[in-house]
């Protein structure tokens, strides 16, 4: 069976359940929602680039990009789930591979966690849960415990390689799910196992460069340790630790992070992406590898009291706003897959509510996401411009896309429960 290559920039039921799998007000996927054909008059945001949105606008982008994606990824072949990317090319999986199935369902929780009604959307979020477990795999991996696989199909069902990182998308989303909803959500049952998963992926192997870490995945084709599979176990582990008072858990974070800062940590104060088993260093700065460290530090600060993870954190913001430039017409954030700026943004909305407004996440995210509306949206179907070098719209673009425009319309105390 070939291995799914589920990263391109690194590396049942009948009609009617159909239409109950999105919000009514996109069931009908022909005709677009009223509010987006309503004649523009010259006070309407979305005609004056230079307007300041108010909060219904947001609410309203936020709803038209999650409404995009929920009405253009859906496969034909099974209701729950959703295709890589719209429209299909020749070659393209069955189903979409389960991160940017991750990445789809955090955009649609955190939009509708900023709705007073979300209950349009109760099917559609229900269907996304029903999908994602496709790609649970009870059997194990290499280490023995049950996780999520790269892919899924209608024929072999759940297959190929387990990502750490996957996982830790999908455990942290069932925890952000817990507390945006008081606990009405949010599988936590699974969220422990899956944190059992990642204590098994920590690298032991004494005779490695920087020993420790966890590898990014369990294929034996690559045995990096990432920041992208290390912060965000041990964010997991700092929820778990919050969530049911475990001291196992963050004494797991503490140890996984001290390693990504003595490995990873570059003099910039920006982070790495991973470490090679002979000790090469991938020096790239992907968005999310910042954001995800900031939100362990401020999580770690909030729970210790230790005013060291308060300087780390501060210190992390000054080098991404030093690095990215966010409010420059040319910034670098621009030329980052949006997925990765969402998780960034994400966080550094949880480090404003912690640590005040000299986060900038509430400004940074604004700001971003009104350069997306105004200039990356397609206004007759409210997709993201493709990839430059692609054909039409992947689902991790318009993921990001909408988890972005989800995050500038999340009321403010929302913020300390993402993740």
């Amino acid at each position: 069976m070939p291995r799914p290559t589920r990263r391109t920039l690194l590396r049942s039921a009948g009609a009617a359940t159909a239409a109950a799998a999105i919000p009514a007000t996109i069931a009908g996927a022909a005709a677009p929602p009223a509010e987006r054909t309503r004649p523009v008059t010259e006070t309407t945001p979305a005609e004056n680039p230079s307007a300041v949105p108010t909060p219904v606008e947001r609410e309203r982008r936020a709803r038209a990009a999650s409404d995009a994606l929920l009405t253009h990824f859906r496969a034909e072949t099974d209701p729950d789930m959703l295709i890589e990317r719209t429209p299909r090319q020749e070659g393209d999986p069955e189903f979409t591979y389960v991160w940017p199935l991750s990445q789809a369902r955090a955009a649609v929780t955190e939009m509708m966690a900023g709705l007073k009604d979300s209950s349009a959307y109760a099917a559609a979020d229900a269907a996304l849960r029903r999908a994602q477990e496709q790609y649970w795999y009870p059997q194990g991996g290499t280490t023995g415990l049950p996780g999520y696989t790269a892919a899924t199909d209608s024929e072999q069902g759940a297959h190929g390689d387990f990502f750490y990182d996957d996982n830790d998308w999908i455990a942290l989303l069932e925890i952000e799910q817990h507390l945006v909803t008081d606990g009405r959500e949010g599988d936590l049952e699974r969220t422990g196992q899956l944190l059992d998963l990642f204590r098994s992926g920590e690298s032991t192997d004494s005779s490695l460069a920087s020993p420790g870490g966890i590898e990014w995945t369990q294929g034996d084709w690559n045995h990096d340790r990432n920041t992208v599979s290390t912060f965000p176990s041990a964010k997991v582990a700092l929820r778990w630790h919050q969530l049911t008072g475990e001291s196992a858990a963050i004494e797991d974070a503490q140890r996984w992070m001290a390693w990504g800062r003595d490995t990873l940590l570059a003099p910039n104060g920006l982070y790495w992406d991973n470490i090679k088993p002979d000790g090469d260093i991938d020096r790239t700065h992907w968005a999310y590898n910042q954001g995800v460290p900031l939100g362990c530090e401020v999580l770690a600060y909030e729970i210790t009291g230790d005013k060291a993870h308060r300087e780390r954190a501060l210190d992390l913001i000054e080098a991404i706003l030093a690095h990215y430039r966010p409010f420059d017409e040319d910034s670098p954030l621009d030329d980052q897959p949006l997925q990765f700026t969402a998780i960034m943004l994400s966080n550094m909305l949880l480090a404003e509510s912690v640590l005040g407004a000299r986060a900038k996440g509430r400004a940074i995210t604004e700001a971003f996401a009104d350069r997306l509306w105004t200039q990356r949206r397609d206004p007759a179907t409210d997709l993201v411009h493709g990839r430059e070098t692609d054909v039409g719209t992947h689902l991790l673009d318009q993921s990001g896309f909408a988890r972005t425009l989800a995050l500038a319309a999340l009321p403010r105390p929302l913020w300390r429960h993402l993740t």
